[in-house]
């Protein structure tokens, strides 16, 4: 589906947004919209650094992450690319934004369809299990 280049390049591009996140955090207060946001995102750059790392053969197959989980992160990348996009005509093509910014919804398009094929997988094998009853 990608190739090892384009998850190891979509992994270091999330986990730089996980990280920045994490430190933004730190400076929002308890309760806000600003917090919620920010802590769903962090929850959802885990969530793909783990699928890209098992895609990659990097950890077990056979890790496994809940509908809800899945949904989430589905939102929070969705969210994160659409403020990427509005963002991105404001750079000069070439000048370093531009080119963090391109990496960066590449990375969000990656995450989106492997948490889009582990959601129908998962859906796929809750099919098989409620016909087998």
């Amino acid at each position: 589906m990608f190739s090892e280049i384009e998850l190891r390049e979509a992994a270091r591009a999330i986990e730089s947004t996980q990280m920045k996140s994490e430190k933004a955090i730190l400076k929002l207060k308890d309760g806000s919209p600003q917090r919620r946001l920010t802590a769903q995102g962090i929850a959802a750059y885990a969530l793909a650094r783990a699928l890209i790392a098992r895609e990659l053969g990097e950890v077990p197959e056979q890790t496994a992450f809940a509908r809800e989980a899945l949904a989430q992160a589905h939102e929070a990348f969705a969210f994160a690319a659409e403020r990427d996009n509005s963002i991105l005509p404001k750079f000069s093509a070439g000048t370093p934004q531009h080119t963090l910014a391109v990496r960066r919804i590449r990375a969000f398009e990656i995450a989106q369809a492997l948490i889009l094929r582990e959601a129908a997988a998962k859906s796929e094998k809750s099919d098989l299990l409620e016909h087998k009853s």
